[in-house]
């Protein structure tokens, strides 16, 4: 989700990532899960419905089920979150402009980012969907595809990628199926059987545009009228059921909120130096109490876990779903699918809590989750087809050996499996991100760099700080 293609931009940049880094990692993180949710999603469907639902077979009680622990394979929640975190990236350093009077550097910025989008998230994409077509035509997803219709199948089938007799046939199909995915101007998500995961990406740039329209609208406004600009345009999106939309201007939202706050302290440290210098009398601090003491730090950690609780909302059955049938309730007036609206407003929240909480920053700034999230938009590619060549062949005969109808089995079996497709995945997703993906953000900034009419100096200036 090429949210994580911001990531990639960054990488090259310490004096950027610096500020983003905690994003970059929860994004690193976040495409994890979605691994985990798709390589699950073909065996159980116990990741879609949420713990005490009732279903044909009674109440479906798995511990991974439970609120917030049940975030480790909710992907389509992480999908919401790769949404935020792009839309908080890529308006940072535009909003961030805007507030030192370098409007002209701001507005350079942005069309930067807007002449580049399209490359930065369809030339990946459409390489890695190039490559499965030759995997394809060549059979190496035929095995796979003799798991669906067995008793391995207790999930939902993902689409696989069409096989033609002739090398033509198989081109022209690919042709005209990208041509219909790469168009951003459908509103309805586009599942490209070459790579249905891909569905993200002309969603990500529709909502970039939107985003950078909006921002570039709000360039000239007073720093409350813009902020209540950006405010106005999330709530319309999410009322207009756009919860896509409004999940990239929620992180611009989010955003700019942080820069007020960082704004503020500054200010206040100003007029506090200006203070005088003399010691003031020496008085006895009363004793806080321990109570109190965790008190105030469950209080900074109540909005993050109530928005890991509304993220928890199950994908599936949300109206039955014991802890969730009352949000059901408030949003399916707007929204069918109601676990959409809550995911996007929980995703916002999320990115306004992670940078106000040292620890859990520190965390995602750390060295695994800052490699997973360079790494992400390659992870994400390649995942998939790797999934549904090498890993559905490879399961069942997994479970030959560690045995399939036990509980025992069929659970040990899936994390040896899990094991060595993760392993396989990053893998490919790191000779992706090193030998196409870095290549192609390189290109990117080469053919902006001979379009562009500014001086030198300015050039680079611009394209070696995304």
């Amino acid at each position: 989700m090429s949210s994580k293609t911001s990531t990639s931009n960054q990488a090259t940049s310490p004096a950027k990532t610096s500020r983003t880094a905690s994003f970059d990692g929860l994004r690193g993180l976040a495409c994890l899960i979605v691994f985990n949710f798709h390589f699950l999603y073909p065996y159980t469907q116990t990741t879609i419905h949420g713990y005490g639902v009732e279903l044909e077979h009674g109440a479906s009680l798995y511990l991974h089920q439970l609120p917030i622990l049940c975030l480790i394979i909710r992907g389509r929640a992480m999908v919401t979150l790769f949404f935020a975190i792009s839309g908080y990236v890529l308006s940072y350093g535009f909003l961030a402009a805007t507030r030192t009077d370098r409007l002209d550097s701001g507005v350079s910025r942005l069309g930067s980012l807007a002449l580049r989008r399209w490359m930065r998230l369809y030339l990946p994409a459409s390489i890695s969907m190039l490559m499965v077509m030759f995997a394809a035509y060549f059979g190496a997803f035929e095995k796979g595809r003799k798991l669906n219709n067995t008793k391995h199948m207790k999930g939902v089938w993902e689409q696989h990628p069409p096989i033609f007799k002739t090398f033509g046939a198989q081109v022209w199909n690919f042709g005209k199926l990208w041509w219909g995915w790469q168009t951003p101007f459908k509103t309805m998500i586009y599942y490209n059987p070459y790579d249905p995961h891909t569905w993200t990406i002309p969603v990500e740039f529709r909502s970039s545009m939107v985003l950078f329209m909006m921002l570039l609208a709000s360039m000239g406004l007073k720093q409350r009228w813009r902020l209540g600009l950006i405010t106005f345009v999330t709530l319309y999106m999410f009322a207009a059921k756009r919860w896509d939309i409004a999940t990239f201007t929620g992180g611009a939202l989010v955003a700019d909120l942080h820069l007020c706050h960082t704004t503020k302290n500054a200010s206040l440290e100003e007029k506090e130096s200006l203070l005088p210098t003399e010691d003031p009398p020496a008085t006895i601090p009363e004793p806080s109490s321990r109570a109190r003491k965790y008190t105030l730090v469950a209080l900074r950690y109540l909005p993050l876990v109530v928005a890991f609780y509304v993220l928890s909302f199950p994908d599936e059955q949300g109206k039955k779903t014991p802890g969730f049938i009352s949000l059901h309730n408030l949003a399916n007036r707007l929204y069918n699918d109601t676990f959409k609206f809550w995911h996007s407003l929980a995703a916002i929240v999320v990115l306004w809590c992670v940078p106000r909480l040292s620890p859990i920053k520190a965390f995602l700034s750390s060295s695994i989750p800052q490699y997973l999230g360079k790494i992400s938009y390659g992870l994400y590619l390649v995942h998939g087809p790797l999934l549904h060549s090498i890993g559905f062949a490879l399961q069942p005969k997994i479970w030959k050996w560690t045995g399939f109808e036990s509980k025992t089995g069929f659970c040990g079996g899936l994390i040896l499996g899990w094991i060595f497709m993760l392993t396989i995945s990053i893998g490919g997703g790191h000779l992706f991100w090193k030998y196409i993906d870095m290549p192609l953000v390189r290109f990117a900034k080469y053919v902006e760099k001979m379009a562009s009419v500014a001086s030198p100096p300015q050039q680079r200036r611009r394209t070696t700080v995304e």
